[in-house]
């Protein structure tokens, strides 16, 4: 920004901006560009250069010396207007971030096509706003000046981006910054077969699973990290780095349960023995979803015997950036319904079972059992039988949170779009899996106005990494993913995807990362604020304590019917 005040343009404009030049008894009026303000912005509109040969007779000189006075008068009127030009930026200030310049907002005082439409427009008028003229070119009036009596100035949307707020000009590089950071898996080629159906290639049919590879690396991100985590810049660094070696390991396409546990061939092979979904069908939100899930867990059971035979691991905390704390679990939300009991069940599993051990170990008395005669309501009977004492545990590790959704029949329904925005602004959030019709993409981000999602597309061929043979310390050698520079920069992109929320397919699935109790508490305690907030929307989902006892029920109908059976049985022998 610069500022220049109009005091000194009044004062040029005096000495050249509005003069006569006499050739041949006849003169050449020239007249500064005529500015008024106009609208409650205070914007000043400045009319086209113009130009008038008149007479330089006596009676003519007094229209020449009268013109040129109201010419500086009205540039006069203007003194003491703080006065702001708006400079684009420089080629070297682009380059720095590896982005286009931002020109998809279209702002009044920033460069758009659609202004270069409007000029034409009000060309045809006769009057433009707009019009290149000197020192006028893009000069605007200071907001901070127009801030009192301008109180109908909209607020720009804000755009969300995994948790955090952008704002959509001042925060551009910033945002673009955050986006080149995230993972970006795609499609591949030329990767070892998939068995039995000699598959080579993901192009055409894996865009939903490598938007899950996008969505999962995001939560190990969160786990392993934190969300403020950044790759390196140099690829010498990125190479050595252990979190990256370790993601990069996980989703390369191979098949093995240990070392690549997250690639597309396993997700593959789970989805055909689960839920019987073959190479080249179409995978919904829903179904990889729930094979997230699997290879989580087996990758938990595969490690469990290694991290029991220490069981401080249990009651350590572990710092981020460590990449040896355990595999966090995943919980797939049912019916478009959490509930905390089921939840809760399932992160406290390994701390329940180690305090029943220790309970019963604990708990032993030295007497001869109880007589099996005695009856239940005998206080030596009840001894031997209290039960567990129940008291709050500890998560075991922390949470995946999947909630699949459809937000509509056929189309999206856009009575879900503000809520929908709302989500990529909580801190748990790792985006949607979703995208348009026949086209997975995960999405990061939204505006806040529900107009607009930003994500990452797949769907690009690249080729697949390869495995090298390379020695260790004690000379033996093994094959390991080959991270070479072509990998490295092929997992990250700076072309982020961008659409309108209303052409969003209405199946989707919403992931949320909760790093213990504490963060799952404040998740439900978001949800439940903004519902408060928004009365008026429909709820996405819900939130309940405890899963329906859908048995219970039944048992007591089956009770009340089979004693209703009982009572006209009776009634008839009476008779």
């Amino acid at each position: 920004m610069m500022a220049t005040d109009a005091s000194s343009l009044s004062s040029r404009a005096t000495s050249t901006d509005t003069s006569a030049y006499s050739l041949d008894g006849r003169a050449v009026l020239v007249t500064a560009p005529r500015c008024t303000r106009e609208g409650s912005n205070g914007a000043i509109e400045v009319e086209p250069l113009d130009t008038r040969e008149v007479d330089n007779s006596p009676p003519s000189q007094k229209l020449l010396s009268s013109a040129c006075d109201d010419a500086v008068q009205e540039l006069t009127d203007y003194d003491g207007c703080a006065m702001t030009q708006i400079v684009a930026p420089s080629a070297e200030q682009e380059g720095t971030e590896g982005f286009d310049a931002c020109r998809e907002y279209g702002y009044k005082y920033a460069y758009s096509e659609d202004d270069e439409e409007d000029d034409d427009d009000d060309d045809e008028g006769g009057e433009s706003i707009h019009a290149p003229i000197h020192a006028f070119v893009g000069v605007v009036p200071s907001l901070a000046d127009n801030l009192e009596e301008d109180s109908n100035h909209d607020e720009p949307c804000m755009i969300f981006v995994l948790g955090k707020s952008y704002h959509p000009a001042t925060e551009f590089a910033p945002r673009r910054n955050d986006e080149s950071s995230l993972f970006w898996f795609t499609y591949r080629c030329d990767f070892p077969t998939i068995a039995p159906y000699n598959i080579t290639t993901d192009a055409g049919w894996g865009c939903m699973l490598r938007s899950a590879q996008m969505m999962l690396g995001q939560a190990l991100r969160m786990h392993y990290q934190t969300r403020e985590w950044r790759p390196p810049q140099s690829l010498a660094k990125r190479r050595l780095d252990p979190f990256v070696r370790r993601v990069l390991t996980w989703m390369a396409d191979f098949a093995s349960k240990s070392e690549n546990v997250f690639s597309l061939h396993n997700m593959v092979a789970a989805g055909i023995a689960r839920y019987q979904v073959l190479p080249g069908e179409w995978w919904g939100p829903g179904t990889v979803s729930h094979v997230l899930r699997d290879l989580c867990a087996l990758y938990e059971e595969q490690h469990k015997q290694v991290l029991a035979e220490n069981d401080a691991h249990f009651k350590k905390t572990y710092l981020p950036g460590d990449i040896h704390r355990p595999m966090f679990r995943v919980h797939v939300a049912p019916q478009g319904t959490v509930y905390r009991d089921s939840v809760e069940q399932l992160m406290t599993k390994d701390a329940r079972e180690r305090e029943e051990s220790e309970y019963h170990k604990d708990a032993v008395i030295e007497q001869p059992p109880p007589d099996p005669l005695f009856h239940p309501l005998d206080p030596q009977y009840q001894s031997q039988n209290e039960p567990i004492p129940t008291t709050p545990l500890n998560w075991d590790t922390a949470l995946l949170l999947i909630v699949p959704l459809r937000l509509g029949l056929k189309t999206f329904n856009e009575d879900y779009s503000l809520a929908l925005a709302h989500v990529f602004s909580l801190k748990q959030t790792i985006g949607i899996l979703g995208g348009r019709p026949r086209g997975a993409r995960w999405f990061y981000g939204a505006t806040s106005d529900g107009t607009k999602l930003f994500g990452l597309d797949p769907h690009t061929v690249q080729a697949a990494p390869y495995r090298q043979m390379v020695k260790t310390v004690v000379g033996t050698q093994v094959r390991v993913i080959a991270f070479t520079d072509d990998y490295l920069l092929s997992v990250h992109t700076k072309y982020p995807d961008e659409i309108a929320m209303s052409r969003m397919d209405p199946s989707m699935a919403l992931g949320f990362y909760c790093r213990d109790r504490a963060d799952f508490e404040d998740f439900c305690f978001s949800l439940e604020r903004w519902k408060e907030q928004h009365r008026e929307m429909p709820e996405m989902f819900a939130i309940e304590e405890s899963a329906p006892d859908y048995t219970a029920n039944i048992s007591s109908v089956m009770n009340e019917m089979m004693n209703d059976d009982d009572e006209v049985a009776d009634a008839f022998e009476d008779e």
